[in-house]
Protein backbone atom coordinates (compact mmCIF):
# COMPACT_ATOMS: atom_id res chain seq x y z
CA UNK A 1 0.00 0.00 0.00
CA UNK A 2 2.82 2.39 0.79
CA UNK A 3 4.05 1.97 -2.79
CA UNK A 4 0.85 3.34 -4.29
CA UNK A 5 -0.50 5.85 -1.75
CA UNK A 6 1.32 8.87 -3.20
CA UNK A 7 0.01 8.19 -6.70
CA UNK A 8 -3.52 7.56 -5.40
CA UNK A 9 -3.55 10.87 -3.54
CA UNK A 10 -2.35 12.73 -6.62
CA UNK A 11 -5.01 11.14 -8.83
CA UNK A 12 -7.81 11.96 -6.43
CA UNK A 13 -6.48 15.51 -6.23
CA UNK A 14 -6.70 15.75 -10.02
CA UNK A 15 -10.33 14.64 -9.96
CA UNK A 16 -9.77 11.10 -11.24
CA UNK A 17 -11.62 7.99 -10.14
CA UNK A 18 -9.39 5.26 -8.72
CA UNK A 19 -9.73 1.48 -8.79
CA UNK A 20 -7.86 -0.96 -6.56
CA UNK A 21 -6.79 -4.34 -7.89
CA UNK A 22 -5.88 -6.76 -5.08
CA UNK A 23 -4.54 -10.30 -5.32
CA UNK A 24 -6.99 -12.29 -3.18
CA UNK A 25 -5.77 -15.80 -3.87
CA UNK A 26 -2.70 -17.52 -5.34
CA UNK A 27 -1.48 -21.06 -5.69
CA UNK A 28 1.28 -22.71 -7.63
CA UNK A 29 4.26 -20.55 -8.56
CA UNK A 30 2.34 -17.29 -8.63
CA UNK A 31 4.47 -14.18 -9.26
CA UNK A 32 3.06 -12.03 -6.42
CA UNK A 33 1.60 -12.97 -3.02
CA UNK A 34 -1.96 -12.45 -1.82
CA UNK A 35 -2.48 -8.86 -0.73
CA UNK A 36 -0.39 -7.37 -3.54
CA UNK A 37 -2.01 -4.17 -4.80
CA UNK A 38 -2.20 -2.13 -7.95
CA UNK A 39 -4.07 1.16 -8.33
CA UNK A 40 -5.52 2.29 -11.66
CA UNK A 41 -6.69 5.82 -12.40
CA UNK A 42 -9.63 6.60 -14.68
CA UNK A 43 -7.20 8.01 -17.26
CA UNK A 44 -5.20 4.74 -17.38
CA UNK A 45 -2.24 5.36 -15.07
CA UNK A 46 -1.09 2.59 -12.76
CA UNK A 47 0.89 2.24 -9.54
CA UNK A 48 1.96 -0.98 -7.85
CA UNK A 49 1.79 -4.51 -9.23
CA UNK A 50 -0.32 -7.66 -9.00
CA UNK A 51 1.95 -9.97 -10.98
CA UNK A 52 5.27 -8.33 -11.74
CA UNK A 53 4.10 -7.50 -15.24
CA UNK A 54 2.48 -10.50 -16.92
CA UNK A 55 -1.23 -9.82 -16.22
CA UNK A 56 -1.22 -6.10 -15.48
CA UNK A 57 -2.53 -5.15 -18.92
CA UNK A 58 -5.58 -7.39 -18.63
CA UNK A 59 -6.32 -6.12 -15.11
CA UNK A 60 -6.12 -2.50 -16.27
CA UNK A 61 -8.57 -3.24 -19.08
CA UNK A 62 -10.99 -4.82 -16.61
CA UNK A 63 -10.65 -1.86 -14.25
CA UNK A 64 -11.34 0.71 -16.96
CA UNK A 65 -14.31 -1.30 -18.23
CA UNK A 66 -15.69 -1.58 -14.69
CA UNK A 67 -15.52 2.19 -14.27
CA UNK A 68 -17.78 2.46 -17.29
CA UNK A 69 -20.42 -0.15 -16.42
CA UNK A 70 -19.95 -0.87 -12.70
CA UNK A 71 -19.29 -4.60 -13.24
CA UNK A 72 -16.77 -5.12 -10.43
CA UNK A 73 -15.37 -8.63 -10.44
CA UNK A 74 -12.70 -11.11 -9.42
CA UNK A 75 -10.44 -11.62 -12.43
CA UNK A 76 -9.11 -15.16 -12.58
CA UNK A 77 -5.83 -16.09 -14.27
CA UNK A 78 -5.19 -19.83 -14.02
CA UNK A 79 -2.16 -21.30 -15.76
CA UNK A 80 -4.08 -24.02 -17.60
CA UNK A 81 -6.59 -21.64 -19.19
CA UNK A 82 -6.38 -19.98 -22.58
CA UNK A 83 -6.81 -16.55 -20.99
CA UNK A 84 -3.73 -16.98 -18.82
CA UNK A 85 -1.67 -17.96 -21.84
CA UNK A 86 -3.01 -15.01 -23.82
CA UNK A 87 -1.96 -12.47 -21.18
CA UNK A 88 1.42 -14.11 -20.58
CA UNK A 89 1.01 -15.95 -17.27
CA UNK A 90 3.56 -18.60 -18.17
CA UNK A 91 5.02 -19.26 -14.72
CA UNK A 92 2.59 -22.06 -13.93
CA UNK A 93 0.87 -20.02 -11.24
CA UNK A 94 -2.76 -19.21 -10.54
CA UNK A 95 -3.89 -15.74 -9.52
CA UNK A 96 -7.29 -14.30 -8.57
CA UNK A 97 -7.46 -10.49 -8.56
CA UNK A 98 -10.33 -8.49 -7.07
CA UNK A 99 -11.05 -5.30 -9.02
CA UNK A 100 -12.99 -2.72 -7.00
CA UNK A 101 -13.65 1.01 -6.70
CA UNK A 102 -11.64 2.94 -4.13
CA UNK A 103 -13.55 5.55 -2.16
CA UNK A 104 -11.59 8.80 -1.54
CA UNK A 105 -12.71 8.92 2.11
CA UNK A 106 -11.44 5.39 2.72
CA UNK A 107 -8.19 6.25 0.97
CA UNK A 108 -7.77 9.29 3.19
CA UNK A 109 -8.29 7.27 6.38
CA UNK A 110 -6.03 4.47 5.18
CA UNK A 111 -3.23 6.93 4.46
CA UNK A 112 -3.58 8.36 7.97
CA UNK A 113 -3.11 4.92 9.51
CA UNK A 114 -0.16 4.17 7.28
CA UNK A 115 1.50 7.47 8.17
CA UNK A 116 1.01 6.77 11.88
CA UNK A 117 2.29 3.16 11.52
CA UNK A 118 -0.93 1.85 13.06
CA UNK A 119 -2.32 -1.62 12.46
CA UNK A 120 -5.66 -1.98 10.67
CA UNK A 121 -7.42 -4.58 8.51
CA UNK A 122 -8.67 -4.16 4.94
CA UNK A 123 -11.74 -6.29 4.20
CA UNK A 124 -13.12 -7.01 0.73
CA UNK A 125 -16.46 -8.74 0.17
CA UNK A 126 -16.50 -11.30 -2.63
CA UNK A 127 -20.07 -11.61 -3.89
CA UNK A 128 -22.06 -14.72 -4.84
CA UNK A 129 -20.78 -16.61 -1.80
CA UNK A 130 -18.20 -18.53 -3.79
CA UNK A 131 -14.71 -19.55 -2.84
CA UNK A 132 -12.21 -17.36 -4.66
CA UNK A 133 -10.87 -19.40 -7.53
CA UNK A 134 -14.13 -21.11 -8.51
CA UNK A 135 -16.86 -19.51 -10.56
CA UNK A 136 -17.50 -15.91 -11.48
CA UNK A 137 -17.64 -13.48 -8.56
CA UNK A 138 -18.07 -9.80 -8.08
CA UNK A 139 -16.65 -7.58 -5.35
CA UNK A 140 -18.03 -4.98 -3.02
CA UNK A 141 -16.17 -1.82 -2.16
CA UNK A 142 -13.31 -2.37 0.30
CA UNK A 143 -13.82 -1.63 4.00
CA UNK A 144 -11.36 -0.78 6.75
CA UNK A 145 -11.49 -2.36 10.19
CA UNK A 146 -9.71 0.15 12.38
CA UNK A 147 -8.83 0.74 16.05
CA UNK A 148 -11.62 2.98 17.30
CA UNK A 149 -9.69 5.55 19.32
CA UNK A 150 -7.11 6.44 16.62
CA UNK A 151 -9.84 6.48 13.99
CA UNK A 152 -11.75 9.09 15.95
CA UNK A 153 -8.71 11.37 15.68
CA UNK A 154 -8.64 11.09 11.90
CA UNK A 155 -10.61 12.74 9.12
CA UNK A 156 -13.66 10.51 8.73
CA UNK A 157 -15.75 12.71 6.41
CA UNK A 158 -17.80 10.53 4.06
CA UNK A 159 -17.47 7.47 6.30
CA UNK A 160 -19.56 5.73 8.93
CA UNK A 161 -17.67 4.21 11.87
CA UNK A 162 -19.63 1.23 13.17
CA UNK A 163 -18.38 -0.59 16.31
CA UNK A 164 -17.59 -4.28 15.83
CA UNK A 165 -19.74 -6.40 18.18
CA UNK A 166 -17.58 -8.08 20.80
CA UNK A 167 -14.52 -6.04 19.76
CA UNK A 168 -14.86 -2.82 21.72
CA UNK A 169 -11.56 -1.38 20.51
CA UNK A 170 -12.40 -1.76 16.80
CA UNK A 171 -14.81 -0.20 14.32
CA UNK A 172 -15.59 -0.74 10.66
CA UNK A 173 -15.07 2.30 8.45
CA UNK A 174 -17.71 2.09 5.74
CA UNK A 175 -18.08 4.51 2.85
CA UNK A 176 -21.32 6.40 3.43
CA UNK A 177 -23.07 4.83 0.44
CA UNK A 178 -21.47 1.37 0.59
CA UNK A 179 -24.05 -0.70 2.45
CA UNK A 180 -27.58 -0.55 3.76
CA UNK A 181 -28.61 -1.64 7.25
CA UNK A 182 -29.17 -5.26 6.21
CA UNK A 183 -25.75 -5.50 4.55
CA UNK A 184 -24.16 -3.91 7.59
CA UNK A 185 -25.02 -6.92 9.77
CA UNK A 186 -23.03 -9.25 7.55
CA UNK A 187 -20.17 -6.77 7.31
CA UNK A 188 -19.85 -6.53 11.10
CA UNK A 189 -19.84 -10.30 11.49
CA UNK A 190 -17.18 -10.60 8.78
CA UNK A 191 -15.14 -7.86 10.46
CA UNK A 192 -15.22 -9.75 13.75
CA UNK A 193 -14.08 -12.97 12.09
CA UNK A 194 -11.39 -11.14 10.12
CA UNK A 195 -9.96 -9.65 13.32
CA UNK A 196 -9.77 -13.10 14.89
CA UNK A 197 -8.27 -14.72 11.78
CA UNK A 198 -5.72 -11.97 11.19
CA UNK A 199 -4.15 -12.47 14.61
CA UNK A 200 -2.41 -15.54 13.21
CA UNK A 201 -1.87 -14.57 9.57
CA UNK A 202 -1.68 -11.40 7.55
CA UNK A 203 -3.95 -12.35 4.63
CA UNK A 204 -6.62 -14.91 3.96
CA UNK A 205 -10.11 -15.85 2.85
CA UNK A 206 -13.03 -16.54 5.15
CA UNK A 207 -16.65 -17.60 4.65
CA UNK A 208 -19.26 -15.69 6.60
CA UNK A 209 -23.02 -15.72 6.25
CA UNK A 210 -23.03 -17.24 2.78
CA UNK A 211 -20.46 -14.80 1.42
CA UNK A 212 -16.70 -14.89 1.05
CA UNK A 213 -14.34 -12.20 2.27
CA UNK A 214 -10.67 -11.45 1.74
CA UNK A 215 -8.85 -9.82 4.65
CA UNK A 216 -5.44 -8.23 4.86
CA UNK A 217 -3.88 -7.10 8.13
CA UNK A 218 -1.83 -3.97 7.52
CA UNK A 219 0.88 -3.55 10.14
CA UNK A 220 3.10 -0.64 11.04
CA UNK A 221 6.46 -0.54 9.32
CA UNK A 222 9.16 -2.73 10.84
CA UNK A 223 11.97 -0.72 12.42
CA UNK A 224 15.75 -0.96 12.13
CA UNK A 225 17.48 0.50 15.18
CA UNK A 226 21.15 1.36 14.65
CA UNK A 227 22.96 1.67 17.98
CA UNK A 228 25.94 3.82 17.04
CA UNK A 229 26.16 6.49 14.35
CA UNK A 230 28.97 4.70 12.55
CA UNK A 231 29.80 4.60 8.85
CA UNK A 232 28.10 1.20 8.65
CA UNK A 233 25.00 2.74 10.23
CA UNK A 234 24.91 5.45 7.54
CA UNK A 235 24.60 2.81 4.82
CA UNK A 236 22.39 0.49 6.87
CA UNK A 237 19.83 3.21 7.61
CA UNK A 238 19.72 4.23 3.94
CA UNK A 239 19.27 0.62 2.76
CA UNK A 240 16.63 -0.14 5.40
CA UNK A 241 14.66 2.93 4.36
CA UNK A 242 14.66 1.78 0.72
CA UNK A 243 13.28 -1.58 1.88
CA UNK A 244 10.40 0.06 3.71
CA UNK A 245 11.70 0.05 7.29
CA UNK A 246 11.38 2.87 9.76
CA UNK A 247 14.90 3.88 10.81
CA UNK A 248 16.24 4.98 14.18
CA UNK A 249 19.85 5.88 14.95
CA UNK A 250 20.92 6.18 18.60
CA UNK A 251 24.28 7.39 19.87
CA UNK A 252 25.13 9.25 23.09
CA UNK A 253 28.21 10.71 21.37
CA UNK A 254 27.05 13.90 19.70
CA UNK A 255 29.79 13.90 17.09
CA UNK A 256 28.45 10.62 15.65
CA UNK A 257 24.78 11.57 15.73
CA UNK A 258 24.93 14.53 13.37
CA UNK A 259 21.93 15.23 11.16
CA UNK A 260 24.19 15.82 8.15
CA UNK A 261 25.39 12.21 8.38
CA UNK A 262 21.91 10.74 8.56
CA UNK A 263 19.71 12.69 6.22
CA UNK A 264 16.34 10.98 5.84
CA UNK A 265 16.52 8.94 9.04
CA UNK A 266 13.12 8.84 10.75
CA UNK A 267 14.55 9.41 14.23
CA UNK A 268 18.03 10.53 15.27
CA UNK A 269 18.62 10.23 19.02
CA UNK A 270 21.48 11.54 21.13
CA UNK A 271 21.05 9.38 24.22
CA UNK A 272 22.19 6.19 25.86
CA UNK A 273 20.28 3.39 24.15
CA UNK A 274 19.02 1.78 27.37
CA UNK A 275 17.55 5.13 28.47
CA UNK A 276 15.84 5.61 25.11
CA UNK A 277 14.43 2.05 25.14
CA UNK A 278 13.03 2.60 28.63
CA UNK A 279 10.86 5.42 27.25
CA UNK A 280 10.31 3.92 23.78
CA UNK A 281 9.97 0.15 24.30
CA UNK A 282 11.17 -2.17 21.58
CA UNK A 283 8.50 -4.39 20.04
CA UNK A 284 8.27 -7.47 17.83
CA UNK A 285 8.72 -5.38 14.68
CA UNK A 286 12.16 -4.09 15.73
CA UNK A 287 15.61 -5.16 14.52
CA UNK A 288 18.37 -3.90 16.84
CA UNK A 289 21.93 -3.58 15.51
CA UNK A 290 24.75 -2.83 17.96
CA UNK A 291 27.42 -1.17 15.82
CA UNK A 292 29.72 0.92 18.02
CA UNK A 293 32.42 -1.59 19.08
CA UNK A 294 32.22 0.19 22.45
CA UNK A 295 31.05 -2.19 25.22
CA UNK A 296 29.78 0.73 27.32
CA UNK A 297 27.20 1.37 24.59
CA UNK A 298 26.71 -1.97 22.87
CA UNK A 299 26.31 -4.24 25.92
CA UNK A 300 23.49 -2.27 27.60
CA UNK A 301 21.79 -1.93 24.22
CA UNK A 302 21.90 -5.68 23.57
CA UNK A 303 20.73 -6.36 27.13
CA UNK A 304 17.75 -4.05 26.64
CA UNK A 305 16.95 -5.78 23.35
CA UNK A 306 17.07 -9.19 25.05
CA UNK A 307 14.47 -7.91 27.52
CA UNK A 308 12.14 -7.10 24.61
CA UNK A 309 10.30 -8.91 21.82
CA UNK A 310 12.62 -7.55 19.11
CA UNK A 311 12.63 -10.04 16.24
CA UNK A 312 16.34 -9.49 15.47
CA UNK A 313 19.36 -8.55 17.56
CA UNK A 314 22.82 -8.28 16.00
CA UNK A 315 26.26 -7.40 17.32
CA UNK A 316 29.14 -6.07 15.20
CA UNK A 317 32.65 -7.41 15.76
CA UNK A 318 34.85 -10.45 15.23
CA UNK A 319 34.38 -13.62 17.26
CA UNK A 320 36.70 -12.47 20.05
CA UNK A 321 34.52 -9.38 20.44
CA UNK A 322 31.46 -11.63 20.55
CA UNK A 323 33.10 -13.67 23.31
CA UNK A 324 33.70 -10.51 25.36
CA UNK A 325 30.10 -9.36 24.83
CA UNK A 326 28.81 -12.81 25.72
CA UNK A 327 30.82 -12.84 28.97
CA UNK A 328 29.47 -9.39 29.86
CA UNK A 329 25.89 -10.54 29.29
CA UNK A 330 26.50 -13.65 31.38
CA UNK A 331 27.74 -11.43 34.21
CA UNK A 332 24.51 -9.45 33.93
CA UNK A 333 22.58 -12.67 34.52
CA UNK A 334 21.50 -13.62 31.00
CA UNK A 335 21.26 -17.35 30.34
CA UNK A 336 22.69 -19.11 27.30
CA UNK A 337 19.24 -19.54 25.77
CA UNK A 338 18.67 -15.80 25.92
CA UNK A 339 22.10 -14.91 24.53
CA UNK A 340 21.54 -17.32 21.63
CA UNK A 341 19.03 -14.79 20.23
CA UNK A 342 21.91 -12.44 19.35
CA UNK A 343 23.49 -12.76 15.90
CA UNK A 344 27.21 -12.15 15.98
CA UNK A 345 29.29 -11.40 14.04
CA UNK A 346 26.34 -9.47 12.66
CA UNK A 347 25.19 -10.09 9.08
CA UNK A 348 25.38 -12.93 6.58
CA UNK A 349 28.88 -13.81 5.47
CA UNK A 350 28.98 -12.16 2.04
CA UNK A 351 32.78 -11.70 2.29
CA UNK A 352 32.49 -7.93 1.79
CA UNK A 353 34.48 -5.65 4.08
CA UNK A 354 33.50 -2.14 3.01
CA UNK A 355 30.93 -0.35 5.22
CA UNK A 356 28.25 -0.49 2.51
CA UNK A 357 28.92 -4.20 1.98
CA UNK A 358 28.65 -4.86 5.71
CA UNK A 359 25.35 -2.96 5.76
CA UNK A 360 24.12 -5.12 2.89
CA UNK A 361 25.09 -8.28 4.80
CA UNK A 362 23.26 -7.03 7.90
CA UNK A 363 20.12 -6.15 5.96
CA UNK A 364 20.22 -9.53 4.23
CA UNK A 365 20.30 -11.29 7.60
CA UNK A 366 17.48 -9.12 8.97
CA UNK A 367 15.40 -9.95 5.89
CA UNK A 368 16.08 -13.66 6.26
CA UNK A 369 15.14 -13.67 9.94
CA UNK A 370 12.00 -11.64 9.35
CA UNK A 371 10.79 -14.03 6.66
CA UNK A 372 11.99 -17.19 8.48
CA UNK A 373 14.28 -18.22 5.63
CA UNK A 374 16.86 -20.96 5.88
CA UNK A 375 20.33 -19.45 5.97
CA UNK A 376 23.75 -19.93 7.51
CA UNK A 377 24.35 -17.54 10.37
CA UNK A 378 26.56 -17.11 13.40
CA UNK A 379 25.21 -16.28 16.83
CA UNK A 380 27.07 -14.54 19.62
CA UNK A 381 26.88 -17.70 21.73
CA UNK A 382 28.29 -19.89 18.95
CA UNK A 383 31.12 -17.42 18.39
CA UNK A 384 31.92 -17.44 22.11
CA UNK A 385 32.01 -21.24 22.08
CA UNK A 386 34.40 -21.17 19.12
CA UNK A 387 36.78 -18.86 20.96
CA UNK A 388 36.55 -20.97 24.12
CA UNK A 389 37.25 -24.12 22.12
CA UNK A 390 40.26 -22.47 20.43
CA UNK A 391 41.54 -21.31 23.82
CA UNK A 392 41.12 -24.81 25.23
CA UNK A 393 43.05 -26.37 22.34
CA UNK A 394 45.78 -23.74 22.63
CA UNK A 395 46.10 -24.47 26.35
CA UNK A 396 46.34 -28.22 25.66
CA UNK A 397 49.01 -27.60 23.02
CA UNK A 398 51.10 -25.52 25.44
CA UNK A 399 50.70 -28.20 28.09
CA UNK A 400 51.90 -30.92 25.71
CA UNK A 401 54.86 -28.80 24.68
CA UNK A 402 55.76 -28.24 28.32
CA UNK A 403 55.62 -31.98 29.03
CA UNK A 404 57.76 -32.69 25.97
CA UNK A 405 60.39 -30.17 27.05
CA UNK A 406 60.43 -31.61 30.56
Amino acid sequence: MREIVESVNRWFGEGCEVVLACVVRTWGSSPRPAGSLMAISSDGRIAGSVSGGCIEGAVVQSALAAMEDGSWSVEQFHADTARAQEVGLSCGGNVDVAVMPYDPALARLEQAFLSADRTYVRLVGLLDGGDAGTGAMGTTKPLLVVPTAPACDQDTRGLRLVPVPGEEAWSVAIAANAADAAGEIGILKAASEALAASEGRDTGLLACGGASYFFQRMKGRPTVVCVGGTHVAVHLAALARVLGYRTVVIDPRGIFAGAERFEGVDELVRAWPQAYFAEHPLHEGCAVCALTHDPKIDVPAVAAALDSDAFYIGSLGRITTQKARCDALRELGYAQGEISRVFGPIGLDLAGREPAEIALAIMAEITAVRHRANFESSTMLESAWRVEEEERREAERHQLEAVALA
